[in-house]
This record gives structure tokens, C-alpha cells and sequence, in this order.
């Protein structure tokens, strides 16, 4: 019971550095790019619900820390409620004042107002260069080279023509560095037919398989639908190991932000196009249990070098790399689904901005409030699917 209550505890905490972490750093884009263009933030919040502490500082924004730490936001002066939906009543309290009206977000040239929004997903990419670049100077990268081992025999590269010893070349055009771009390439592809380029011997060739889905081991202790193609890794392969010095570091950072971004950009084109499946889709949930999983394996691994003993600070630095590279991967993830153009996310708002710098002036408040209804319409769907998702996974885990 007592390693149980450990276990929880350590996967609580885990799940709440990290979400508090990345999207506190995405409202803090916010917050300094209204700054620079000199709006007034009213209120700075980590986390949701009761306030546990709170002070104002010097220019007059609330800053408080709350009893729900999922998160944050910032309330700009003017705004009616942490989406940023304006107060129209107030708005219009203030235009006529004047006094405030130059530091009111709304009152801001729409480019201004543009800027500030993208800010914050621009935040959650910069978060996400840092980390891995960190990470690439820490731990350095591995790159397994893509040669295909044994076969399944009646899988879908069994059947497609694969042989032991391939050298995977390209995956539906892109080129493969690794035999983990094959791996994340067929995850979320079952059913969909794959163009693969092999060097057979000196020879490039062209073979076709659709990954079919299985029930397989996530690596964290559960099972996940995966696409299953039925490839190993050869014995033979070769494994290289490079660090990063601090230059060479950051394009390593950048390059690993944008793979990861055309992997979830990819999924979301073929999601909305009925060519990938909502059981890929996790919330909250699903977050702090692989948070968990995470921290709990990195602190329960024995020593690589004498597996009879426990190294505290090799666990404690295991720990630390493997929520930062969470981070990462999160922060790329929330920055790219607040560009959706859904009401209530950044998207929406440009949006908006985007038809005002047509239309010369902003969509009707009945349309904002109809949007702002669809879209949260809309935000508490994908909830449910992400919901119904989690709790599959975890009754999976926990049976």
C-alpha cells in the first residue's frame, strides 16, 4: 500500500510540474508580448479555482497561484473572462473614459492584437527548441540505423515483400534516419496504405503495406492500438551516440520542434479527413498517467552498471530528463492545437482579427458569442473522446 500511495503521489506530482510548466510558459508569451505593445495584464494565474496566494506587483496585475494548478491564463484589461472574450460593457466604460483606453488589448491595432496571440504558441516552440537542445547537449541523441531484422511471418511487410537485411531509404517520400522514424511513421497509421524505399543489396526498391492495427505494449507498463507492421530491428544495425556542443545544440532543438510538429500535423490532416482514428486523441487524463509512468520507471530502473544497486542521483537525473523531454514533446503539442482556428483557442482569435483586417471592422458580438459557443461545443467533444480514451487505457493498465 505504502509503495502504491508513493507511486500516486510521485505521478501527481509529476503530471502538474509539467502541464504547469508548459502552458504557464504559453501564457507568459502573452503576457510579455501585451507588455511590449502596453497592455494591461489585470490578473496573471497559475493554475485554476481558489486562490491560495496572490500579490499585486508594481504595475498594478494580480498575480496568484490557485488551488487547480492545470494551467493558467492571463486577463488582459478589458477581457470578460480568461478565453479573452471582451467585456463589451466595459469596453465601452472605457472607451469612453479615455483614461485607460491605450492600454486596453482590445483597443489595440488588430496586427498588435495578432502579435500578442501568437506569442503564445510561439513560447511553447521556443520552450520546446530549448529543451531538446538541453537535452541534446546532456544526453546527446541516438540514431539507430533503419535496417530491417526479422520478419512476422504473415504481417503486412511479410506480405508486402520486406526482407531481413533492408535498409529502409524513405517512408511515402521522406527520408529515414532512423529506425525510430519507422516506428513513429506506422503508430498512427493502421489501415493506410505506406510507400517504402529499401536498399536491397545496392538496389532501391519500392515496396507497399497497409499497418494493421494491433493491441501492442506502449513501453510504460500498458498496451495501445498501434499500427503493426511486423518488422524488427537487425542485430547488425549500427548504433551511434552524438552530443551536441551549445551551437550545434540549438539546430538539434529546432529540427527535433519541427519533426514533432509535422508528426502531429500530419495525424490532425488525416483525423479531419476520416483517413486516422480518435483513439489516438488523450486529455488531461491520459497526460498525468504517462507523467506518471514516466516518473516511475525513471526512479525505479536499477543502476545500467550493477543492476544490484540504486544510484539516487542517476535516478533523480533520469527523472529530470525524461519530464523535460515530456515537456517538450507537450509544449510542441499544445502550441500547434492552440492555432487551430477553433473559438476560444489563439486560433479563433485570429480568426477574427484576420476577417477584421478585411472587413474593417470585427465580427458582430451575437457572432463572437455564437462562435464562442460552438467552440467550446466543440473543445468539450474532443474531451469526451480524449476522456473515454483515458479511462480505456487505464482500465487496460490497471486489470
Amino acid at each position: 500500500m505504502t509503495d502504491l500511495l508513493g507511486s500516486g503521489l510521485l505521478s501527481i506530482v509529476a503530471f502538474v510540474a509539467v502541464i504547469s510548466f508548459v502552458v504557464v510558459i504559453h501564457e507568459l508569451g502573452h503576457y510579455f508580448a501585451g507588455r511590449i505593445f502596453g497592455v494591461h495584464a489585470e490578473a496573471f494565474s497559475i493554475g485554476f479555482g481558489p486562490t491560495l496566494a496572490s500579490w499585486h506587483d508594481k504595475r498594478g496585475t494580480l498575480w496568484r497561484i490557485a488551488g487547480l494548478p492545470l494551467g493558467g491564463y492571463v486577463r488582459f484589461l478589458g477581457d470578460a473572462n480568461a478565453a479573452s472574450a471582451p467585456d463589451h460593457k466595459t469596453l465601452e466604460s472605457l472607451r469612453a473614459g479615455r483614461d485607460d483606453a491605450d492600454r486596453v488589448y482590445h483597443f489595440k491595432p488588430v496586427w498588435q492584437r495578432a502579435l500578442i496571440v501568437l506569442a503564445g504558441p510561439a513560447a511553447n516552440f521556443l520552450l520546446a527548441v530549448a529543451l531538446f537542445a538541453a537535452l541534446g547537449m546532456v544526453r546527446g541523441d541516438v540514431t539507430i540505423e533503419p535496417r530491417i531484422g526479422e520478419i512476422v511471418e504473415g504481417s503486412p511487410a511479410d506480405e508486402a515483400g520486406f526482407q531481413s537485411g533492408d535498409l529502409l531509404v524513405s517512408i511515402d517520400g521522406q527520408r529515414v534516419g532512423s529506425f525510430t522514424d519507422l516506428t513513429q511513421a506506422v503508430m498512427t497509421r493502421a489501415g493506410t496504405t505506406m510507400r517504402f524505399t529499401v536498399d536491397r543489396g545496392g538496389r532501391e526498391l519500392v515496396l507497399e503495406a497497409a499497418p494493421r492495427r494491433e493491441m501492442r505494449p506502449d513501453g510504460l507498463g500498458g498496451t495501445r492500438a498501434f499500427g503493426f507492421l511486423g518488422v524488427g530491428l537487425s542485430p547488425d544495425a549500427e548504433l551511434t551516440r552524438h552530443r551536441f556542443g551549445p551551437v550545434e545544440a540549438v539546430g538539434h532543438g529546432v529540427a527535433r520542434t519541427a519533426d514533432i510538429s509535422a508528426t502531429i500535423v500530419d495525424y490532425m490532416a488525416r483525423l479531419v479527413t476520416f483517413r486516422a482514428s480518435i483513439e489516438h486523441i488523450n486529455g488531461p487524463l491520459g497526460i498525468a498517467t504517462t507523467a506518471g509512468q514516466i516518473a516511475n520507471t525513471a526512479i525505479a530502473a536499477p543502476d545500467v552498471q550493477d543492476p544490484g544497486s540504486y544510484d539516487v542521483g542517476a535516478a533523480l537525473l533520469r527523472l529530470a530528463t525524461s519530464l523535460l523531454l515530456l515537456a517538450g514533446l507537450l509544449s510542441v503539442a499544445i502550441g500547434l492545437m492552440n492555432l487551430l482556428p477553433i473559438p476560444v483557442l489563439d486560433g479563433g482569435h485570429l480568426v477574427y482579427y484576420a476577417y477584421e483586417a478585411v472587413a474593417k471592422h470585427p465580427p458582430s458580438p451575437a457572432v463572437q458569442s455564437a462562435g464562442l459557443k460552438a467552440g467550446l461545443a466543440l473543445i468539450l467533444g474532443l474531451m469526451v473522446v480524449a476522456t473515454w480514451n483515458d479511462l480505456s487505457y487505464l482500465v487496460g493498465l490497471l486489470s
